[in-house]
């Protein structure tokens, strides 16, 4: 039986036939810091494509049908994302305009916990402008968990830190919570009990675990970091920022853009 990545894949190979669906080019490379190794990818063509906006017209409220996947339940879509650097790239998106910052609830957990069911994928949430968040209608991404590199990244700390409790992931404040499983009162509870919901925060969730990390700045020397950024994945738009993520180390950008108040 063919499985949701199958089904995403046979669906990007038609959008990218039609132009429906761009792949945009880049390479990476591997930086190790803080026990965690980093996937630093380099796009130079982002810095020049125009990235999709709600205004005229919000696309999550109109999909295109190209990048159409599936329905999940009766509240959400899932949908490719238009121009991505990975070939599997989805979005969870509310089928009427739902506010981007607004609470969390057992709906969006249960779209969530529908992919999850389908894929051992990395879900992911960038709650409002601070934490990268580029659209204002509510919408979670998918993306494998390999992050086209392998491993993700960050799924080793994590996983220390499930061993130890005493041990932290990142030397900046973070919540996270091990999951018995991924239902939707599950996920729900989870996220009510992380003590930063309420603000600026990218979220992480995986059949395991869910993570947490309040933040403070949107970008750090013209750097802009998400949820990705979290999970161990940096992108690098121009020479400048690749210098950077080289120069700084990872871990010590993410500090920047996140409080640092353990």
């Amino acid at each position: 039986m063919e499985n949701l990545w199958q089904r995403m894949s046979a669906v990007a190979d038609r959008a990218i036939a039609s132009g429906q669906l761009v792949i945009r080019p880049s390479e990476y490379e591997i930086i190790s810091q803080g026990g965690i190794d980093f996937v630093v990818r380099y796009a130079p063509s982002v810095a020049i494509e125009k990235p999709i906006t709600a205004s005229p017209a919000n696309p999550f409220l109109t999909p295109d049908p190209a990048l159409w996947v599936e329905t999940l339940g009766q509240s959400h879509h899932l949908l490719l994302n238009k121009y991505s650097l990975l070939p599997l790239h989805g979005l969870i998106t509310t089928q009427g305009f739902v506010e981007q910052t607004g609470l969390l609830n057992l709906a969006d957990f249960s779209a969530i916990a529908m992919v999850l069911d389908q894929v051992d994928g990395l879900v992911f949430y960038n709650g409002g402008p601070l934490a990268g968040a580029s659209l204002a209608h509510r919408h979670f991404q998918l993306v494998p968990k390999d992050l086209g590199a392998g491993v993700l990244p960050i799924d080793a700390a994590v996983l220390r830190w499930q061993q130890d409790s005493h041990q932290s992931i990142y030397p900046f404040v973070h919540r996270v919570h091990w999951l018995p499983n991924w239902q939707p009162d599950t996920l729900l509870e989870a996220w009510q009990k992380l003590e930063y919901s309420w603000q600026a925060c990218n979220l992480l969730i995986t059949r395991d675990w869910m993570l947490v990390v309040p933040r403070t700045q949107a970008s750090v020397g013209g750097l802009a970091i998400n949820s990705l950024g979290l999970a161990g994945g940096l992108l690098a738009q121009d020479p400048a920022e690749r210098a950077l993520i080289r120069r700084s180390g990872p871990m010590a950008l993410l500090h920047q853009v996140c409080r640092s108040d353990q």
